[in-house]
């Protein structure tokens, strides 16, 4: 059986499982796009629903692969819309999208807390070519390929690279039925990073020179990693499992893939872009109520098609990291300062908010290399502008750290 036939087997089994077909408890979605200068309403403007999670606990189904996915709506005289027949069990992110304007995405919209509110900004007129890249994203048979994201990582000027969304006119582009976009910056350009993202494909990472030129951008179905979480030979489930880019060098980083345990403690990742390696593990805060923690397992995707079987990732019993900041001058924290846990490799971390004297408590930490970074206004650690990093192999109680003010 094919990763595409095996995913969608999966797919229907999850979908049946979770979410019975019974039109009375569909919800629909109903909200309002208005031109955010003038707050009048903006009328053909499509609302898209690119992706979902699950209402509550973790999710171990493709974000963009659910049936309420593409699901859609167009907004009338009055700016407004709906998007029926969706699913109770789950909450949406949206992209809105109309001529003239950015699009913009509406994050993680519940449909049961009322109706989505949005404004789009008109998109600045661009006069060089060379601002711009034209593109179509097609399948391997050369197909259009419609709604998929394409998302900005950075420009090429010459020989220099920049990175940052500061000077973007689109912040992101959607192509259209035929599969094709345009995505623009402020100033002129020789090319653009970007990242194409189809549903139900690989995400994959393009350079395309600026210009008038349409450029064809080829995406694939990908690779799948599948594995299971266990502790002492059983499963955990509902832990979140993270997949990270091992590589890390600005424009060729993906963004991250989560996905959760089943009951059987099982994950599956889909669409992984090939040629890659990546760093797999549960995220830390879905552990730490458990009090256990896992190692990082590495993996390649080498090829579309291809299918990882990782060997099952046992979990152990977790550390905690305890410890005050305290401020050389004697002064509490202010409100609403913050500290984080970062392990060496992977995306994962953890983040506090300091209470007025300073203590932090961190749990579900497994062994290994470490930075804590405490973010308090106006104070620094001396000689540690990235972060404190430390050494775990147990418990560690009483970490002190003293913050002096910035002259």
């Amino acid at each position: 059986m094919s990763i595409s036939s095996a995913s969608a087997s999966l797919a229907a089994i999850l979908l049946l499982s979770l979410f019975p077909l019974q039109a009375a408890d569909r919800l629909t979605i109903t909200g309002t796009v208005l031109d955010e200068a003038t707050k009048q309403p903006l009328a053909g403007a499509t609302i898209l629903v690119h992706s979902a999670g699950v209402r509550t606990g973790y999710d171990s189904f493709c974000p963009t692969c659910y049936l309420d996915c593409g699901k859609r709506g167009t907004t009338d005289t009055a700016g407004n819309f709906q998007i029926e027949g969706l699913s109770p069990d789950l909450v949406f992110t949206m992209l809105v999208i109309r001529d003239g304007y950015s699009s913009v995405f509406v994050n993680k919209h519940d449909p049961q807390k009322g109706p989505a509110a949005t404004t789009l900004k008109p998109r600045p007129p661009v006069t060089d070519p060379k601002q711009t890249v034209r593109g179509k994203v097609v399948d391997t048979k050369g197909r259009p390929v419609k709604e998929a994201l394409i998302s900005q990582q950075g420009i090429r000027v010459g020989d220099m690279q920049r990175f940052g969304d500061g000077d973007w006119i689109d912040l992101m582009a959607v192509s259209n039925k035929d599969g094709e976009f345009e995505i623009a910056y402020k100033i002129p350009a020789t090319s653009m990073i970007l990242e194409v993202t189809p549903r139900g494909m690989a995400p994959t990472l393009v350079t395309l020179p600026t210009g008038p030129e349409r450029h064809p951008v080829t995406v694939t179905e990908g690779a799948s990693i599948r594995g299971r979480l266990t502790s002492g030979g059983k499963p955990v489930p509902n832990a979140e499992m993270l997949l990270s880019s091992h590589r890390t060098i600005a424009g060729t980083r993906y963004a991250d893939i989560r996905i959760g345990t089943n009951a059987n403690g099982e994950f599956l990742f889909t669409n992984v872009p090939p040629g890659r390696v990546w760093d797999l593990a549960p995220r830390m805060e879905s552990l730490a109520p458990k009090g256990l923690a896992a190692p990082l397992t590495h993996v390649e995707t080498k090829d579309d098609g291809h299918e990882i079987k990782v060997p099952d990732i046992e979990v152990s019993p977790a550390h905690t990291i305890r410890g005050r900041i305290r401020l050389a001058d004697d002064t509490p924290i202010p409100p609403n300062m913050r500290i984080s846990l970062n392990p060496d490799r992977g995306s994962d971390r953890q983040v506090q908010l300091l209470p007025p004297d300073g203590t932090f408590e961190f749990k579900g930490v497994g062994k290994g290399i470490y930075t804590l970074s405490p973010s308090v206004k106006g104070y620094r650690a001396p000689n540690a502008q990235y972060g404190i990093e430390f050494l775990v192999e147990g418990d560690r109680n009483n970490f002190l750290i003293t913050l002096h003010p910035i002259r």
